[in-house]
């Protein structure tokens, strides 16, 4: 299997450091993590805040989800805070789970339906008790995770391309979604026989 994969970001305009990020890692056997992550607000606070969150992440990829998102609250105590979703996918099993905190948004281009759902809160201020969804994937599916900086009038279905590959795709949605007066952070996934 072959995992596509591509990633847009840009801050604010008249900032010079984003607020946003991301994680993608891979871990043994057969296991891939990504996130976004949002610090509140913009700037130097916000990526303080968003970057603690995802050293944490990275840290120990493959960890459960749940045990990440609460281990990342405490890291980040004390910060702005963020908001975050991260997607933990068993390549192998085409299996994968979702937990989200806040108002990262995630789409699923699939012919089965993929409907994950974040808890209201705020990691670091306010961990509502977590949600873990999981889902079976089909080798194609097309998977969108994008910060609050991309416009609410984003639909994946109206501009997938199927033969366009994912930095391509990130790319558009930023160019053609994404807000002049908010950080933008864009994720695309496709996994592939």
């Amino acid at each position: 299997m072959q995992v596509d994969w591509g990633a847009a970001l840009r801050p604010k305009l008249g900032q010079s450091v984003s607020g946003d990020t991301y994680v993608l890692e891979t871990f043994e056997p057969h296991g891939l993590q990504v996130a976004v992550i949002d610090g509140l607000g913009g700037g130097v606070h916000a990526s303080d805040a968003s970057l603690g969150a995802a050293a944490v992440l990275r840290a120990k990829p493959g960890s459960d989800p749940l045990a990440l998102f609460k281990q990342a609250h405490t890291a980040i105590h004390g910060t702005r805070g963020a908001v975050m979703a991260l997607l933990t996918f068993d390549l192998l099993a085409r299996h994968f789970s979702f937990v989200g905190v806040g108002n990262i948004g995630v789409q699923v281009d699939s012919q089965t339906p993929i409907k994950p759902i974040s808890k209201n809160g705020i990691v670091g201020h306010r961990l509502p008790p977590l949600l873990r969804l999981d889902y079976t994937y089909n080798f194609g599916d097309t998977f969108v995770l994008y910060s609050d900086g991309v416009e609410n009038s984003f639909q994946l279905d109206a501009c997938v391309e199927r033969h366009r590959p994912s930095q391509q795709l990130a790319e558009l949605i930023l160019a053609k979604y994404g807000k002049a007066n908010d950080d933008v952070t864009v994720v695309v996934i496709r996994i592939t026989e």
